[in-house]
């Protein structure tokens, strides 16, 4: 009696582990991945609210970061607040962004 009762709550206890496993995964797997990179601005649109920036991969390789600034992105010159209109085609950035399905969504963008 006692054994058939121990297994039926290990089982029970091994499955809420699992379930509990594979949740925290599932949201782990959802959630979008933040990018930190570092280059050089190329364009920037203020009327679109965008701005491209070229990062180098490699010697020869250039990776382009291009797209809008969310809602809540937080723009910044040194340690100061900044716009989308205090930086300059050429300036070196710090750029925060996550992938989309249309591109890349720019959640911070800073210089020094």
């Amino acid at each position: 009696m006692k054994t058939s009762r121990l297994i039926k709550n290990r089982v029970a206890w091994g499955t809420m582990i699992c379930l509990m496993v594979i949740s925290l995964a599932t949201a782990a797997m959802a959630a979008p991945r933040l990018y930190k990179m570092e280059g050089k601005i190329t364009a920037i649109d203020i009327p679109d609210n965008t701005v491209v920036i070229n990062v180098p991969i490699t010697r020869n390789d250039i990776f382009t970061v291009a797209g809008p600034l969310a809602k809540n992105a937080v723009l910044k010159k040194g340690d100061k607040k900044a716009t989308l209109g205090d930086f300059k085609v050429g300036e070196r950035v710090i750029v925060e962004w996550t992938p989309t399905s249309q591109g890349h969504l720019i959640k911070k963008l800073m210089s020094r």
